[in-house]
């Protein structure tokens, strides 16, 4: 092997990969919303590996949490079973009218839209014990709150065995924050969690809920 082999892909790389995923001209829009708002969202390669994660698992509930406005969740709408609901959390509710809108535009009924304002650390524990096939934490949301890992120790809960845990936006510039760094070690070494951390985007890390052994029999 030699030394190039271990190079980093291109700028060139990553542009092609990022202009590869093609998406809704409709979302040219609310871009635009975003980037007036300073709202980080999930760039075109990114909104493509959620759509291909949720379509993988054949998703029909997900969680949302920082519903950004409306791009990711278009994308996770896209990879869902066709009567497949999207609960998308954020606290701010601008942000949500925007999610709302965005998802309109593109034809999605409200019945299979359901956006709750609040704070997530507030809103996930009443959702339903393993009713959800993903949680996504989306960009720029905290990760803990008061305990360590608060968001995942909800996910555990609310996802069925085989679910997925997928944090967006989990690579900077620079490598992961220690937020984040820490967050992924966890995963890695929790023996209930299958784990990877995908170079795509702005980075996705993903984890796979394994069954209980319970379950299975």
């Amino acid at each position: 092997m030699t030394d190039d082999a271990l190079l980093p892909p291109s700028p060139l790389t990553w542009a092609y990969v990022d202009g590869w995923a093609e998406e809704d001209p409709e979302l040219a829009e609310s871009r635009a919303l975003a980037e007036r708002l300073g709202v980080p969202v999930v760039s075109r390669a990114s909104g493509a590996a959620l759509r291909f994660l949720t379509a993988a698992a054949g998703a029909q509930a997900v969680v949302e949490v920082g519903s950004g406005v409306g791009i990711s969740g278009a994308w996770l709408l896209q990879g869902m079973d066709e009567t497949g609901i999207l609960t998308t959390v954020d606290s701010d509710s601008e942000l949500l009218t925007a999610t709302r809108d965005t998802l309109a535009r593109l034809g999605y009924p409200h019945t299979r839209v359901r956006a709750i304002a609040g704070d997530p650390y507030a809103v996930l524990p009443r959702l339903s014990d393993g009713g959800y096939d993903a949680v996504v934490i989306g960009p720029g949301v905290p990760l803990t709150r008061s305990e360590e890992h608060d968001l995942l120790r909800e996910a555990r809960r609310l996802l069925r065995p085989g679910g997925s845990f997928i944090v967006t936006h989990a690579l900077g510039e620079d490598g992961a924050d220690s937020e984040h760094r820490d967050l992924a070690q966890h995963l890695r070494d929790d023996p209930d969690w299958v784990p990877a951390l995908l170079t795509v985007g702005e980075g996705i890390l993903v984890a796979v809920l394994a069954a209980d052994e319970t379950d299975a029999e």
